[in-house]
């Protein structure tokens, strides 16, 4: 390797960290020819670690699983071991089981939304397997041209990648740049030109005898690449490499390197024998490198393998046992655009026809695409199959592909628009939205079936629900739901359900009321499941509204709609907007408990969901359940936890690509960040949120947030006007918002803002009165004694603090006791004054919420009250010391599962579980698992 001396010092690096435990991946990128093959072939030979190497085939890359089933192909003998989830997982993926898997604890469960392998599930399961494979010895895993990789190994290994932490593997990627799909998340590396000492090195080792002009002018028409220089200096003629060099370049004009070294090679192709060339093309087309397939196909155009000495002495390919390899995937490319058309397809032809046998079907199928240059009804048929097999395998950019192939080689067009209805869906399904949006347009020209309309439309809401405005998505929704209220009415159900929430968040009460009247027509019709999410919709109505009178009674009605039993699959439409009946009535029971204040079911439904995701290997579908847990515990002042659920979400999330995810749970988070006392962290997390939409994806938690840190940092000017905004805006009715109406309340109070304080005390008096939980009333008594005449207030704060603290949200308390102090403590009642301060301040040490215990703190002491020093640690005060991660882990391990348990229901390895674990005993001042038995830890989750 000349020239590469950081890059390999580099790569070096990351092998000898992950050989110590922790685990790494990197991505290196360059132009064709850049080297990075090379590279990852000298980090092969730099040590001990086992490797495991795959590349991307182009021919493969519709193939589902094609390049991890080639990566994993060592390590297949421990796939028997993974826990049962995984293992049935990577064998749907493989096609190698029905597709159906178990959940952690081996209870059969569906995985995805068909039954198919939730494709993130299967990344799991490559990581637990490499993980496993490397307690043997270090583990170092090569995948080239990452660009051709199938979509289905792409998110597998990605997952993995993204996951690595204390195990001993290193995982290389290798791409062109600016190609498709990236590798987000895993850092990169990109390679640059040679130097051009380097480049006189190189050819001075491989192209020795030209003259100085001769390489003067390889080295300047290869501009640092060391393919482009080697092949201009193989192809100069001996006059030339005399340095008789004509004045017109060595390379043909063209756009890009990659472009001009595959038309130089084609050159040199064409100079090849016609049976030589047609084998190659053959070799080309097929691309899995089987010589025993190419010669059978090759027969057809009258080549043997006695054609390939050619090819073999130009050095364009090289032939080992049964495999064919070309030199350079660009000599691959050469290869093949360099025949015509009509041969092209032939060889494809011939391909498909010694392709057989089931296990074949899905290269036959793309080899028959690539040959049909007009409309086939068996082919399409064909190609339908093929998406079917790949969307049960879990691989749905495949399918997509296999079912956008099959509507283009149909003529009818009922057909079509069913084949694009499907292709839109799996590419939703794949995170691909552009892709999946315009294929649902392209559909709906098609056709007039109202249920092929209602399925189309159901993507494009989806697609639309991520963009600025959800309110168009809502008005889809209505419409496609209308139509097939009679045909379909389940489905008809969910997309009014979905529409609902989408209205709910855009803050258009026309498209909540269409959506409740529509629902409210058809309820008797409407499965059993949804009759509570039918109310619910119209005490959303009622609510943003401004009746929460009439609303919140129907809202509760969600939460008896559904049993915690989430894992049934009851396939609807897939993708943001839709889903399965039993998520949508779990959905809108925790929504029911959320806005009716109904904080301890809220925990108990969220959690329920979060155990049904873990249980059935829903890892896809995880995060939004850990965000509504997430909401749920922060509610409920169960900040440790809060932090837990959320970080997890947030992992996942990411890990995952679920960027509208992500977003809303940027504001969740933003409000732990408040509570704390994280100013810049606040700031950073509410302005994620927030993003281009106005926050409607965070539903108004972040600036809710940004108002909660005003309000303790004294910004009284700022938090009011920034509540003010909100509650004129589309989210002013949202969950968040009403019980930040008690901020406003107080803000307005602080500056003497009477009208707008009573107006806002209004609002929320109205929502506590007809929710009727005594955490409200006591805050609604909070804001009463902020805004009454000195000889009612004190009143109104014993009414507040009568409330059993058990009843509702302690960090509410706290800060009523923090107001009342300071009422105290101006009416000159130092020693009551001191009574409420202290109870606030060990509250809010408890709650973790840092600028509140120091505004107690300063009452305190403006008081004349000396402030007890902290005494030793409460029970389980050193959980405070634990990551959300080792918080998740101990719990568990406290429950006696194993690391390889624990793992599976949190979506890590278990090396990764081990080394939480490691770190966890010492805060806790523990030395071993069974000690974890004596510890308050709280439940898992």
């Amino acid at each position: 390797m000349i020239g590469r001396n950081a890059e390999i010092a580099e790569l070096s690096r990351l092998i000898a960290e992950s050989r110590a435990g922790q685990g790494n991946a990197v991505a290196v990128y360059g132009e064709a020819g850049i080297g990075k093959s090379a590279l990852l072939a000298e980090a092969a030979n730099g040590g001990s670690s086992l490797v495991l190497r795959a590349a991307g085939v182009e021919a493969e890359s519709e193939l589902p699983y094609a390049a991890l089933h080639l990566l994993l192909r060592p390590a297949r003998h421990l796939i028997a071991g993974l826990p049962p989830g995984q293992r049935a997982a990577l064998h749907g993926a493989f096609g190698e089981g029905p597709g159906q898997a178990s959940g952690h604890d081996g209870a059969p469960g569906r995985t995805g939304e068909y039954g198919a392998p939730d494709r993130f599930l299967v990344g799991l399961a490559v990581l637990t397997l490499l993980a496993d494979l490397a307690e043997e010895r270090p583990l170092l895993c090569l995948i080239d041209d990452v660009h051709w990789l199938d979509r289905a190994s792409l998110d597998a290994l990605t997952f993995a990648a993204r996951r690595l932490a204390a195990e001993p593997i290193t995982m290389i990627f290798a791409g062109r740049d600016g190609a498709e799909p990236a590798i987000n998340g895993v850092p990169e590396l990109r390679l640059s030109g040679l130097a051009r000492t380097d480049c006189e090195r190189l050819l001075a080792g491989r192209a020795a005898g030209l003259t100085p002009e001769a390489r003067d002018r390889v080295i300047e028409e290869a501009e640092g690449n060391p393919l482009a220089l080697l092949h201009f200096a193989e192809i100069l003629t001996p006059e030339q490499r005399a340095g008789h060099l004509a004045p017109l370049p060595l390379r043909p004009p063209g756009p890009s390197m990659a472009g001009r070294l595959e038309h130089s090679l084609r050159a040199t192709v064409r100079q090849l024998p016609e049976r030589t060339r047609l084998l190659l093309l053959v070799a080309a087309a097929d691309g899995s490198g089987s010589l025993h397939l190419v010669l059978r196909a090759a027969q057809a155009f009258g080549a043997g393998p006695e054609d390939l000495e050619p090819a073999e002495q130009a050095a364009l390919v090289d032939v080992s046992g049964d495999r064919v390899r070309f030199r350079h995937p660009l000599v691959k490319a050469a290869a093949y655009h360099e025949a015509p058309l009509t041969r092209r397809t032939a060889a494809h032809r011939a391909l498909a026809g010694v392709l057989d046998g089931h296990e074949h079907a899905d290269r036959r199928a793309w080899h028959l695409s690539a040959a049909a240059l007009e409309p086939d009804e068996e082919i399409s048929a064909v190609l339908a199959a093929a998406g079917e097999r790949a969307g049960e395998r879990g691989s749905n950019a495949s399918a997509a592909t296999a079912y956008e192939r099959a509507a283009q080689l149909t003529v009818d067009r009922e057909r079509r628009a069913g084949w694009l209805a499907a292709a839109a869906e799996s590419a939703l399904g794949a995170g691909q939205l552009p892709r999946a949006a315009a294929t649902a347009d392209r559909g709906r020209r098609l056709t007039a079936d109202p249920l092929l309309l209602a399925r189309l439309a159901s993507v494009r809401a989806a697609v639309e629900a991520e963009g600025d405005d959800p309110a168009p998505a809502a008005y889809t929704l209505i419409a496609a739901a209308a139509d097939i209220v009679r045909a379909a009415p389940a489905d008809a159900a969910s997309l009014l359900a979905t529409a609902a929430s989408e209205a709910w968040f855009a803050g258009d009460r026309g498209a909540l009321g269409r959506a409740a009247d529509l629902l409210e027509s058809f309820a008797p019709q409407v499965d059993a499941r949804l009759t509570g999410v039918v109310a619910a919709v119209r005490g959303m109505e009622r609510v943003a509204a401004g009746d929460p009178a009439a609303g919140l009674p129907l809202l509760r009605a969600a939460l008896h709609s559904t049993e915690t039993g989430l894992g049934h699959a009851t396939p609807l439409m897939t993708g943001p907007g839709g889903g399965a009946i039993d998520r949508v009535a779990g959905t809108y029971a925790v929504f029911g408990a959320l806005m009716t204040g109904d904080d301890d079911a809220a925990c108990e439904l969220a959690a329920a969901r979060v155990a049904a995701c873990r249980r059935h290997g829903l890892v896809g579908a995880l995060p939004h359940a850990l965000q509504l847990l997430t909401q749920a515990q922060i509610l409920r002042g169960r900040h440790a936890e809060a932090a837990a659920s959320g970080a997890e979400a947030w992992q996942i999330a990411r890990d995952t690509g679920q960027e509208g995810r992500l977003r809303h749970l940027h504001g969740v988070l933003a409000r732990l960040a408040a509570i704390r006392g994280e100013d810049d962290e606040c700031r950073r997390l509410a302005a994620q949120a927030e993003g281009s939409s106005r926050e409607r994806n965070g539903s108004g938690w972040g600036g809710c947030a940004l108002t909660l840190l005003d309000l303790v940092r004294a910004r009284y000017d700022a938090a009011a006007e920034r509540m003010a905004g909100i509650l004129d805006g589309p989210l002013g009715h949202t969950v968040i918002v009403t019980f930040a109406l008690a901020d406003h309340v107080e803000a307005c109070a602080r500056l003497n803002q009477v009208d707008r304080a009573t107006a806002a005390l209004a609002r929320f008096d109205a929502w506590a009165e007809a929710g009727g939980r005594p955490w409200a009333a006591a805050v609604a008594h909070r804001c009463r004694a902020l805004l009454a005449p000195r000889e009612e207030a004190e009143a109104h704060y014993v009414a507040a603090l009568a409330v059993d603290p058990q009843a509702g949200r302690p960090f509410e308390q706290a800060r009523t006791r923090l107001l009342y102090g300071e009422w105290l403590r101006r009416a000159r009642r130092r020693a009551d004054a001191g009574t409420q301060l202290r109870a606030a301040l060990e509250s809010f040490v408890e709650l973790g919420a840092v600028p509140w215990a120091e505004r107690a703190r300063t009452e305190l002491a403006a008081a004349g009250v000396h402030a007890a020093e902290p005494g030793p640690p409460a029970a389980g005060a050193a959980l405070s010391t634990l990551t959300p991660q080792e918080l998740q882990v101990v719990r568990l391990a406290a429950t006696g599962a194993t690391n390889r348990q624990i793992g599976a229901q949190l979506f890590l390895s278990p090396r990764t579980v081990g080394f939480h674990l490691y770190k966890a005993y010492p805060k806790l001042g523990i030395s071993s698992r069974a000690e974890l038995t004596d510890l308050e830890l709280g439940p898992p989750v």
